[in-house]
């Protein structure tokens, strides 16, 4: 390990002889650092806007990313990156091909949806067959879709490098504070404002700048997830280190208390939205990352137990202190929605029939109508299933929902391989599947990933975990020097 540290630090401070090379080379780290403040940029302001719902906002983050992935710096890619980055273009263009079949004029009747004979029948439209229930929602559906891979591939990208997939995990960490400080302010000082619209729903509960409290609870767990594994990777030195380890100065946005400070405005932020998937997973994500930090030291059997007997009395008071309202709900409510589960029998039986195309990428607000239940009474409006993975299969059909369940389902334990394999900074893949543990189950029971300003935030550390999952030295040595 020693060796290859000092053949990739030989290897930066080398000088080329040609000055002409050595200007070329600062000429290139500068494009890098530009292309890589883009990236970071869309990650970091996506959030913002009302949470990028906007359509105008998918194209202009898609367009910044392409331009920032043009520029990209591809010195350390190394062969292991292949399977991720490979399958993920391959399900992306199967994305994109299922979209255009989807659209298609003139297609079999034993595929056509049954919404295109009705028009002609009782509109006297000459229209012709499709897919989707749609003429071009499953192409503009696509959209997100390109986003969301963007956005993994970009930040795995940058992430190749140990010390930027640092900074970029730090970068996120603290501008989900800046979120939750905000949203606790709005929310104590103008609950009836969401920034400078007035808040038309949730007026008691904290959304920052998400419309939707239950995104806003997803958003902010995530990010206290990376201040609580940036903690365990300080920790390490005090709890497992040997005595005689050299003490280690961090700067001030390393300091434990800057980062406790980081986590406990997160989970308050969490706590006031009263979101009860919210809440637990939140915990659930938190006692998941300690657990699997701490597993890398279970040979020390005393204070294994200890470390863990600990994160379980911290975790249930932390429940009781944040998950006041949440509980409360639960108790109230239950943990399930008798209405959200109606709509998940409902999807079902839309399913029927439509088990290989679906209906239409983002056309379940169009389909779902015909097959309302009457117990669901007339209020609300149902645009989405509450559930990305049944509305992608009622969308996309069962083959794709296949295809990108079983890449989820390989991106997750390559995090969890990755976290014991690394020696080093093993606490960026074991946070990437922290993350990614509490996304993907929050997303089952609603719609979080399907918000572009929580997407590309989940997208950029999952892609940071899963580019640190393959130790540093099966990658090339760093050619410049971007920081």
């Amino acid at each position: 390990m020693a060796h290859g540290v000092d053949f990739v630090h030989s290897a930066r401070q080398a000088q080329p002889a040609d000055g002409r090379s050595s200007g070329v080379q600062i000429e290139t780290a500068a494009v890098h650092r530009i292309s890589q403040f883009i990236a970071l940029f869309v990650v970091l302001v996506a959030p913002l806007p009302f949470g990028s719902v906007d359509l105008i906002w998918v194209w202009i983050w898609t367009a910044l990313l392409v331009v920032s992935l043009m520029t990209a710096d591809l010195s350390r890619l190394c062969r292991g990156d292949l399977w991720i980055l490979g399958s993920t273009i391959i399900i992306l263009l199967f994305t994109c091909a299922l979209a255009v079949f989807q659209i298609w004029p003139g297609i079999g009747v034993e595929f056509a949806s049954p919404a295109w004979d009705v028009a002609r029948k009782f509109a006297g439209l000459t229209l012709p067959d499709r897919v989707s229930v749609t003429a071009s929602v499953p192409w503009v559906a696509f959209g997100p879709c390109l986003l969301f891979a963007l956005v993994l591939v970009r930040a795995y990208l940058i992430a190749t490098d140990e010390k930027a997939a640092r900074s970029l995990l730090k970068a996120t960490a603290y501008a989900g504070f800046a979120y939750a400080v905000y949203g606790i302010a709005a929310q104590l000082l103008a609950p009836a404002k969401l920034l400078w619209r007035t808040k038309e729903y949730y007026l008691s509960f904290a959304t920052g700048t998400f419309v939707n409290r239950n995104t806003a609870a997803a958003f902010w767990g995530c990010c206290a997830v990376l201040f609580l594994g940036r903690l365990l990777a300080l920790s390490s030195d005090t709890w497992f280190s040997r005595r005689s380890a050299p003490q280690v100065r961090h700067s001030f946005v390393d300091h434990p208390v800057a980062l406790c400070s980081g986590l406990v405005a997160c989970l308050t932020a969490v706590g006031m939205t009263g979101s009860r998937a919210g809440v637990l997973l939140t915990l659930l994500g938190l006692a998941f990352l300690a657990n699997l930090h701490l597993m890398q030291y279970r040979d020390q059997l005393k204070r294994y137990w200890l470390a863990a007997g600990t994160v379980t009395i911290a975790a249930i008071m932390v429940f009781f202190v944040i998950g006041g309202i949440a509980s409360s709900r639960v108790g109230m409510f239950g943990m399930g929605d008798p209405r959200r589960l109606e709509v998940y029998r409902t999807s079902f039986d839309m399913l029927r029939g439509h088990e290989l195309f679906g209906w239409g990428l983002g056309n379940f607000e169009a389909a779902f109508p015909e097959f309302r239940a009457a117990d669901l009474g007339s209020q609300g409006i149902w645009d989405k299933a509450h559930s990305t993975p049944l509305e992608m299969l009622v969308s996309a059909g069962i083959p794709l929902t296949i295809l990108v369940c079983g890449l989820s389902a390989m991106f997750f334990g390559r995090m969890v391989f990755g976290s014991f394999a690394r020696r080093r900074d093993n606490y960026m893949p074991a946070t990437g599947a922290a993350v990614f543990l509490l996304g993907a189950l929050h997303s089952c029971v609603d719609f979080s990933v399907q918000v572009t300003g929580f997407a590309t935030l989940f997208a950029a550390i999952v892609g940071c975990g899963l580019a640190q999952s393959i130790s540093t030295l099966e990658r090339p040595p760093r050619q410049f020097t971007t920081s």
